[in-house]
């Protein structure tokens, strides 16, 4: 007896001893293999995944930045080549060349004037304010022609050799001039050149079109992407145009291919540093994360063999040498066998309502208008969540308010976890699906049985995505449709939540706004004066920006702080603002503040921000009139200054070109010009000029010898004075007093 209680102890202590067991030991150590494996598999998987999608996104915010930076260029070359063929189809210019070129012959002032009107007019329809001039030259003639201004040349004006012709440089470098001290034409521009043909289509080269595009904008536009880009080219053709910065060892370069012009290209290298990935902390919280589950995994597979090796064990112990109980352990091996038998898993299918293809496929077709009315029929059926009850469109929008910036691609995050926040108040009862319009606005349709919670439930939706987007700088705001019945009027939805949405105008931003129906017809109710477009147009050409600051804050006052107004009312008053100011910028002078590009605001936007934006394409405006008008005044008053002085001592001998031109700091050549531009002559000419008329002054009203005059005058010998006078007045100095 005493054996027999020793043997089953011993088994008792061995059935509690599981590692004991080889067979144990084994099948415990290939699970182990297993977990093991695939942990790490999943660890490398992750780190090397994680590293692809930061990079990959890296890469694609800089195709997007660099996209955007080709784009803008490519709008200002769009503007220049439709300038360009304006001057083409101009019956002014025609008029002008027939005149110059065809009958040889110099036009009157009338036909200068139109031309000059004519370019005026041209200029200001590009309504950019990167254009800074334009520029145009016939073939054979020594002149180009400018809004307001006729700039004199030593030699005709030829043809390029290539046209169009796109290169930041000077006029003077492009055309290969000589002595042209012109402001325009030695300053650094984005110059995009074509031929004048005289308005024919394929016709040959007649002369010369210039668009003169100011490099501040590229610059400025550069400088914002030289955070992802170590290094930005144009080129145009086998030639770089335009190059900043420097490229890294080992650089990638992105090419985009400019819409403008099939010979430009625009290349980008991106930056390796922006390119590193960074492994910050929170990305190692998966990691941890795995390595728990790993061991949480060991330990329930360790409990789950153990329980599981139990029969195995006692039908082990039972068929060993050693003598114990046989009907207890056979007892035990019996209802372990039962309990592996007998256990049971249960599962639990859900049927979803609202089908993936439906959600998916047939709701962005009938947002979009990519469907046909015909194949709605087919689609409804597909569409369970709305076959039956009611819904309603909600568009949330994204936006950071005024004074803050937000790039598209935080846009596109904060859009992510908002649809992930309408997903978590989705469920069966009110099944709620999400469709992106763009990077800041996304379409949400909620179902029901009744339509009174759908209302409710889009009020918890905006507490739900602020605090899923967690940005403070990013305001949300819903626009919501009427509750409609028939899948039908799911585009009609989709516009009556837009709508909707604009009522931010006057409501803010950060709330829900419901469709409203239209309001009646009512006559104009809102203050705007009826002369303030010529107000505008006064205060830009006068540089006074505190008139129309004046003028924007007095329309506000009157009619958001002193009237009520309703949104209608509102949109019309934003719409006459906007026709004042577009009409005021395209009316005033000639400088290039008439052609800044307005457009209206097309998202939905609060009065404020709407008026902010006016404010500050009137401010841009001014200050690029203050920089044109100070340039302009520089120039000219160097040029009358050079004037003066040689007019004072033109009889001086000791006068000549070299010691002008030390005495101003610039070359004998701009002297000359300036001479050519003011007077029609060269120094030389006009000097001599000049002298010749005081001589015959002196000739005629006194009896002093020619040797005294010549003296007075400045000539250096009685011959040179001989000389220089009857090559002027055509006699002799003795014959002219004679006569």
């Amino acid at each position: 007896m005493m054996r027999h209680q020793s043997v089953r102890r011993t088994a008792d202590h061995r059935a509690e001893r599981p590692m004991r067991s080889p067979f144990f030991r084994r099948l415990l150590l290939s699970y182990m293999v297993l977990i093991l494996v695939g942990v790490a598999g999943f660890g490398v998987w992750y780190l090397f995944s994680y590293r692809d999608t930061v990079t990959n996104a890296a890469r694609e915010t800089v195709r997007q930045r660099a996209t955007a930076y080709a784009m803008e260029t490519d709008r200002s070359l769009l503007i220049a080549q439709n300038l360009c063929n304006a001057m083409n189809a101009s019956e002014s210019v025609r008029n002008m060349y027939q005149t110059i070129c065809i009958e040889k012959q110099t036009p009157n002032s009338m036909q200068l004037y139109r031309t000059q009107s004519e370019l005026s007019r041209i200029k200001a329809g590009g309504e950019s304010l990167d254009i800074y001039a334009i520029l145009l030259g016939f073939s054979g003639d020594s002149r180009l022609y400018a809004p307001g201004k006729v700039i004199a040349l030593e030699a005709p004006v030829t043809g390029m050799n290539v046209t169009p012709w796109v290169e930041v440089t000077n006029a003077v470098s492009l055309m290969k001039l000589r002595n042209v001290s012109d402001i325009i034409l030695n300053k650094t521009f984005l110059i995009y050149a074509d031929a004048y043909t005289g308005g024919t289509l394929h016709g040959a080269a007649r002369g010369l079109t210039m668009v003169l595009i100011d490099t501040g904008p590229l610059e400025a536009r550069t400088g914002e992407l030289a955070a992802c880009a170590c290094r930005t080219e144009i080129w145009y053709g086998a030639k770089a145009v335009f190059q900043s910065g420097e490229a890294a060892d080992g650089a990638e370069w992105l090419e985009i291919a400019s819409l403008a012009n099939r010979d430009v290209r625009y290349r980008v290298a991106i930056d390796p540093a922006f390119l590193r990935v960074a492994l910050p902390v929170k990305s190692l919280v998966p990691l941890g994360i795995l390595a728990a589950f790993g061991l949480l995994s060991l330990y329930l597979c360790y409990r789950y063999l153990r329980y599981r090796t139990r029969p195995i064990q006692a039908i082990t112990r039972l068929v060993s040498t050693e003598r114990h109980e046989e009907s207890r352990e056979l007892d035990e091996v019996m209802r372990g066998i039962a309990e592996l038998i007998g256990e049971r898993n249960g599962y639990r299918e859900k049927v979803i309502t609202l089908s993936p293809y439906a959600s998916q496929g047939a709701l962005h077709q009938l947002i979009s208008g990519g469907a046909e009315d015909g194949a709605i029929d087919g689609l409804k059926e597909e569409f369970h969540g709305l076959r039956s009850g009611y819904y309603l469109v909600a568009l949330i929008n994204l936006a950071a308010p005024r004074g803050c910036r937000a790039s598209e691609q935080r846009y596109l995050d904060a859009r992510t976890l908002a649809a992930h926040a309408c997903e978590a108040l989705s469920d069966e009862e009110h099944p709620l699906v999400t469709i992106s319009r763009d990077a800041q606005n996304l379409y949400a349709v909620v179902s029901g049985e009744q339509p009174e919670p759908l209302s409710a439930l889009v009020y918890e939706l905006l507490p739900g995505i602020q605090a899923a987007i967690d940005d403070s700088e990013i305001a949300v705001t819903i626009g919501v449709s009427s509750v409609q019945t028939e899948l039908e009027q799911l585009r009609r939805a989709c516009a009556e939540a837009a709508a909707a949405l604009e009522n931010m105008m006057t409501g803010g931003r950060g709330s829900v706004y419901f469709t409203e129906e239209a309001p009646e017809e009512r006559p104009r109710e809102y203050y705007f004066p009826q002369d303030a477009q010529q107000r505008i147009i006064r205060a830009l050409e006068e540089n006074r920006p505190e008139e129309w600051q004046a003028l924007l804050d007095r329309i506000w006052d009157e009619n958001m702080r002193h009237a009520d107004l309703p949104p209608d009312i509102v949109r019309q008053l934003v719409d006459e603002l906007h026709t004042c100011v577009s009409g005021a910028l395209r009316e005033s002078s000639g400088q290039s503040v008439t052609h800044l590009r307005i457009e209206r605001v097309r998202e939905p936007a609060t009065i404020e921000e709407i008026f902010d934006y006016y404010r500050s394409v009137l401010t841009q405006a001014m200050t690029t009139y203050r920089r044109e008008v100070a340039e302009d005044e520089s120039g000219r008053r160097l040029e009358q200054e050079i004037c003066d002085y040689i007019n004072e001592n033109v009889l001086n001998p000791a006068l000549s070109l070299t010691a002008v031109a030390d005495r101003f700091g610039v070359s004998g050549k701009f002297v000359s010009t300036v001479c050519k531009n003011r007077y029609g002559e060269t120094y030389l000419q006009y000097v001599r000029h000049c002298q010749v008329q005081r001589a015959a002054e002196l000739l005629q009203q006194t009896d002093m010898p020619l040797e005294e005059i010549a003296a007075q005058c400045g000539f250096a010998s009685l011959l040179t004075f001989r000389r220089n006078f009857k090559a002027v007045m055509g006699v002799n100095p003795s014959d002219y007093r004679k006569q």
